[in-house]
C-alpha cells in the first residue's frame, strides 16, 4: 500500500495497492462476452523485461509481445476484452485451453 498524487491517471490522490511482477514469461488473461453475451477468454503470453514504466498510480508492466506492441494492441482490442485483466507468471495457454474446453469457453488466442 502506498498514497499517490496521482491516483488511476485523474487528478487527486489516495492509496493504492501496487504489484511488482517478475521478469520473464507472463500470461494475460481476460473474461469478456461476445456479441450474443456467451463468455469468452482472450489470452496472450509475452515478456515482461526491465526498463521505464509508467507511474501514475496503476500496477504496470513492460511487456513484449512476438508481434509487437501496436499488432498486439489491435488484436488484444478487436477481441473485445474487458477493461480488467489477470496477468500471471509463466506461459499458462496450453492451460486455459484445457479449463475453457471443460466448461465450453471459447479462446480467443492473440499471440504465443
Amino acid at each position: 500500500m502506498k498514497i499517490v498524487k496521482v491516483f488511476h491517471g485523474k487528478t487527486g490522490g489516495g492509496y493504492l495497492t501496487q504489484f511488482y511482477p517478475y521478469l520473464g514469461p507472463v500470461t494475460y488473461l481476460a473474461i469478456t462476452q461476445d456479441g450474443e453475451g456467451h463468455f469468452k477468454f482472450v489470452v496472450a503470453e509475452g515478456v515482461n523485461e526491465d526498463g521505464k514504466i509508467l507511474s501514475f498510480g496503476d500496477t504496470n508492466m513492460r511487456t513484449r509481445f512476438t508481434c509487437g506492441a501496436r499488432d498486439f494492441v489491435t488484436r488484444w482490442s478487436e477481441c473485445g476484452p474487458t477493461h480488467h485483466f489477470a496477468a500471471a507468471t509463466g506461459r499458462h495457454i496450453d492451460t486455459i485451453l484445457k479449463v475453457a474446453k471443460i466448461f465450453n469457453v471459447p479462446v480467443d488466442i492473440v499471440t504465443r
